[in-house]
């Protein structure tokens, strides 16, 4: 076998063109007839064993109608748009790009990337205000200004808001007899121009005494980001977020402990009140958000949250960041006097380095790859740190489909963006998951498969209650049935579901009869593929088997040993025999009968009959008779018996030798026997008889082996006596038990005897014959 074909087959088992090219490094043939040495392919297989460099036996055999992909992959880029320079204008081009695909090919583009200068920034600042964070709300309402003025030396289109939070302002988590109501969140201003409002805001914030130490900051986090028009995120900025906080937060489950199992939906619930504040108002009813739930918002409303915590829940929030999708960790002093140049240092890291990534389905792999911060060496990455502002980077992308999710076409956008960057470049992916030869218009190849189906990529696939390779069979059966039809088993294997049909060397036809695959030279035959002629000898004359059907055939189960046709010889029947028959006569041509009249003359050698009993002629002109003919003979003359013995062993050529032993001597002796009956027994007697060459005087034994008659007296005898010892043994066996049985009946009637309890002379069973009854209203005369 091949080199290739003894190998695993990591391909097999995908039985269509479309499944099969779903899988990496497969290809597909689409060849009507796909065979190997008459053996129907797998049709799927790696496409390394169509492109063999040491063994072209698939591509031969494939030649022409080999499918690698369904489609060659095509990019069409849809907007590319420049980027902008100066306070405006695209961060990312292209913004659209179509692509057509098919799985397992890589596809190759670029984005680029240029932070603008000047970009407008949008930044809201939300503030734990429980009591413990009082002196750093006083330390905010004095930097406010600063924090502003910082900003706006990075962008001159520069907005902030306020909010605050403290936590559920139902118990275990804050006190609702406080004076002033509790609340979670709070929106306070707008994201505005004014920095005198946003210290007047800051300012007139209560602070408010909690119960337990987490905090409710992550839901109060969660509406800050989900409540795009209520807090007035524009969608042209960046937006950023300043956390501000000494406490560590609750997270999602720890609701119950107020009874709340409802999960977060991660939508915006601030509502105005009647004095005109905005509060979050679905606390009694909706659980803290989950991390990934604070991540996935975060991403999806391209948000960067800067958490300004102190020293002791730097380490807390370090952990919660690493979490987030563009979250980042600053340290405050205790009383947030260096709030604005943290601020300024965090905004200046997250502009100074850009993370891409992307939203996409399972179905899809993304890589990416950078030479931005290697020297101009690409390497594996989709970040770039230490960028300048107006600088561009450019990101090499690869996507691979990996798998269809069902056997046809499907579409998806892939949307890439900046972390923290609210722009995307949108990717159309169109996948082509069907192959070529599955979508054209099949009409016109019914008749390849019986009118029962379609043919598409090389096989039929049939109608609904038809099967077969053409269709040919229906409902399970032959669309003829033949009543003769014997199936693909033999009958010794029907049964086993291990054993192939027809034999592994040919396909089922309606579970009815075997279509067998010869070879190439060679020939598989039967009813289920049993026979070849591959043990059969190859003329080296024609390269024929047994030298053609002409000249001879290979039996079935034969050995391997050719059968000449008349005229021929050979091991493989490749030599013609000679025309004079003389050599086939005993006492040459013009005496005697060709081959003694008991065979006939093939290529000048005699081919022996058969007796009616199936015993063969022997010698060279089939002159040895078998044993059964020398039978009466032999009886005629060492005992004169026999039908022969009252014509005086007419005919019979030989003589005889009485021999007290019998045994074989010589090459091509064989002991023989015949039976008659002498002095009231059935003797069987023996004789020697060569089978290469008829002896004048054939040994015979003078004694036979004579069996005794039956010893009628001895046998009446022996079974009467095995009659009567069998029933006195039974008679027995019946006394013993009973015996046993009567002994412990007895002890039973002791021991209930013993355990009595009346005395000797009282029976227990008797009963006084009067009864006495009272009346208990009956008083006498003297009473009254």
């Amino acid at each position: 076998m091949p080199r290739s074909l003894s190998e695993k087959n990591r391909c097999i088992g995908y039985t269509t063109c479309s499944e099969c090219l779903q899988l990496a490094g497969c290809a597909w043939c689409s060849k009507k007839n796909f065979l190997n040495n008459g053996k129907t392919l797998a049709r799927c297989n790696p496409v390394d064993w169509f492109n063999s460099n040491d063994d072209h036996l698939l591509e031969e055999s494939c030649s022409g109608s080999i499918i690698y992909s369904t489609i060659n992959t095509t990019i069409e880029t849809i907007k590319d748009e420049a980027l902008g320079q100066e306070g405006s204008g695209n961060q990312l081009k292209p913004q659209k790009i179509l692509v057509k695909t098919s799985p397992h090919k890589p596809v190759n583009f670029q984005i680029k990337f240029r932070r603008v200068s000047g970009y407008p920034v949008d930044l809201y600042y939300i503030m734990d205000l429980s009591t413990s964070m009082k002196a750093s709300k006083e330390k905010l309402v004095n930097l406010a200004a600063s924090l502003a003025d910082a900003m706006r030396n990075i962008t001159t289109d520069f907005r902030m808001g306020f909010g605050s939070f403290i936590d559920k302002p139902i118990s275990p988590f804050a006190n609702e007899m406080q004076p002033l109501k509790p609340y979670l969140f709070r929106h306070h201003m707008k994201l505005s121009k004014d920095a005198t409002t946003f210290a007047l805001q800051v300012n007139s914030a209560p602070t408010f005494d909690n119960l337990d130490s987490p905090e409710g900051g992550l839901e109060a986090l969660m509406q800050a980001v989900v409540c795009t028009q209520e807090i007035g995120w524009r969608s042209n900025s960046h937006r950023l977020i300043i956390f501000s906080t000494d406490a560590p937060y609750h997270l999602a489950g720890d609701g119950k402990l107020a009874g709340i199992s409802l999960p977060n939906d991660e939508s915006c619930h601030v509502l105005q009140d009647g004095d005109g504040r905005f509060y979050y108002d679905h606390f009694r009813w909706l659980d803290y958000p989950s991390m990934a739930q604070i991540s996935r918002q975060i991403a999806n409303n391209s948000m960067n949250v800067i958490f300004a915590v102190p020293g002791s829940m730097v380490m807390t929030y370090r952990d919660l960041s690493s979490r987030l999708l563009g979250a980042s960790v600053g340290e405050l002093t205790n009383d947030s006097a260096n709030i604005v140049a943290l601020v300024q240092d965090q905004y200046n890291k997250i502009s100074s380095s850009v993370k891409l990534t992307h939203r996409a389905s399972e179905y899809v792999s993304v890589s990416y790859s950078s030479s931005c911060s290697t020297n101009g060496q690409p390497i594996n990455t989709n970040r770039c740190d230490g960028i300048k502002t107006g600088s561009t980077v450019t990101f090499d992308v690869t996507i691979i489909v990996k798998s269809c999710p069902r056997r046809s076409n499907f579409e998806e956008v892939i949307e890439f963006f900046p972390v923290g960057v609210n722009e995307v470049v949108t990717v159309g992916l169109d996948v082509i998951c069907q192959c070529p030869c599955e979508e054209k218009d099949q009409s016109t190849t019914r008749s390849e498969c019986s009118g029962a189906g379609q043919y598409m990529c090389g096989y039929c696939v049939c109608d609904p209650d038809f099967s077969g390779s053409s269709c040919e069979c229906e409902g399970g059966n032959a669309r003829k049935p033949n009543p003769l039809a014997k199936g693909c088993k033999p009958p010794h294997q029907g049964n086993t579901s291990s054993f192939p049909n027809c034999s592994g060397r040919g396909s089922c036809i309606c579970d009815a009869a075997c279509n067998c695959h010869s070879p190439p030279g060679r020939k598989v035959w039967g009813d289920y593929c049993e026979c070849d002629d591959f043990a059969c000898p190859v003329s080296p004359i024609n390269e024929q088997v047994c030298s053609g059907p002409e000249q001879g055939t290979c039996p079935c189960n034969g050995g391997g040993v050719c059968e000449c046709k008349p005229g021929w010889q050979g091991n493989s029947c490749q030599t013609k025999c000679p025309k004079s028959q003389e050599t086939c006569y005993e006492s040459g041509i013009a005496q005697g009968a060709m081959c003694s009249g008991r065979g006939t003359c093939n290529c000048g050698k005699c081919l022996c009959n058969k007796t009616k009993d199936g015993d063969p002629y022997t010698g060279n002109f089939c002159e040895i008779p078998p044993c059964k003919e020398l039978k009466e003979c032999v009886q005629c003359k060492a005992f004169k018996t026999g039908p022969l013995a009252e014509y005086d062993c007419r005919g019979c050529e030989f003589d005889v030798s009485l021999v007290k032993e019998i045994k074989e001597t010589k090459e091509g002796d064989q002991i023989c026997s015949f039976q008659q009956y002498q002095d009231g027994l059935y003797c069987n007697f023996f004789f020697i008889h060569n089978r290469l060459k008829m002896e004048s005087v054939i040994p015979v034994g003078e004694k036979g082996e004579c069996s005794e008659p039956p010893n009628v007296i001895a046998i009446v005898s022996g079974v009467s006596g095995a009659i009567l010892a069998i029933g006195l043994l039974l008679l027995l066996l019946w006394k013993i038990l009973t015996t046993i049985h009567d002994r412990l009946e007895y002890a039973k009637f002791l021991r209930d005897r013993e355990l009595a309890k009346w005395p000797r002379g009282e029976n227990p069973i008797y009963k006084q014959p009067t009864t006495v009854f009272l009346n208990p209203a009956y008083t006498t005369g003297s009473e009254n």
